[in-house]
């Protein structure tokens, strides 16, 4: 697969992940969302509460926002977000309510449909249940979907904020620096290809024939 170094061939890949996730965390029950991707004050992401998109056709979609700011995150934390705000679709499909406030604060039963789905859920003081870090789980689907890092994003990228929100108007929580999973990313030096594992291991490139490097 090339690299994805382009607007373009990004949001077509977000939306091939997203497959993943629906069939993987969510039975294959969610409707696929339009995926966007455009500055999100404080938010890693959010989704529309009502279907404000609409086709020739008159088809009519929820809109799942990523952050461009915050792109090249880590492909784990990425898939973290796509399945909080995958969480989010569920709750308004079955009926549940999982915000309040405008959908700004994170109530318990979000705790319970993202931590249901491998996440790892921590409470902020003002917005609830909000701050979402990718498991061993999360990064295990990771690897078994040989997913790539994204390798562009807006410019002014701050690793910093509450995660993800349901309507995108989260306020940045400052200082703060979310968790990382705990994947260890391997690099061959030659041609650059990148994997990730959980453990350390002996990996050589089919290609090149060099050993794998652990990168940072």
């Amino acid at each position: 697969m090339k690299e994805l170094q382009t607007y373009n061939r990004t949001v077509n890949y977000l939306n091939k992940v997203f497959k993943y996730v629906n069939q993987e965390y969510f039975n294959d029950e969610l409707e696929m969302p339009t995926i966007t991707i455009q500055s999100t004050v404080g938010a890693y992401g959010h989704v529309s509460t009502s279907k404000v998109w609409k086709n020739e056709r008159g088809q009519a979609s929820y809109e799942l926002n990523l952050g461009a700011d915050y792109l090249n995150r880590p492909i784990e934390n990425i898939v973290a977000t796509l399945i909080h705000e995958g969480c989010h679709l569920y709750a308004m499909l079955k009926g549940i309510k999982d915000t309040s406030n405008k959908g700004i604060y994170h109530n318990k039963n979000f705790k319970k449909l993202a931590e249901a789905r491998g996440l790892q859920i921590d409470r902020h003081e003002k917005y609830g249940w909000t701050i979402t870090s990718p498991s061993e789980e999360t990064i295990d689907f990771c690897i078994s979907h040989d997913l790539q890092e994204i390798k562009c994003s807006r410019s002014g990228f701050s690793y910093t904020g509450i995660g993800t929100g349901k309507s995108g108007s989260g306020k940045p929580i400052n200082p703060t620096t979310p968790k990382k999973g705990n994947s260890i990313k391997w690099t061959c030096p030659c041609c650059g290809a990148i994997v990730r594992s959980t453990k350390i291991l002996n990996i050589v490139c089919g290609d090149c024939k060099k050993p794998f490097i652990i990168s940072d």
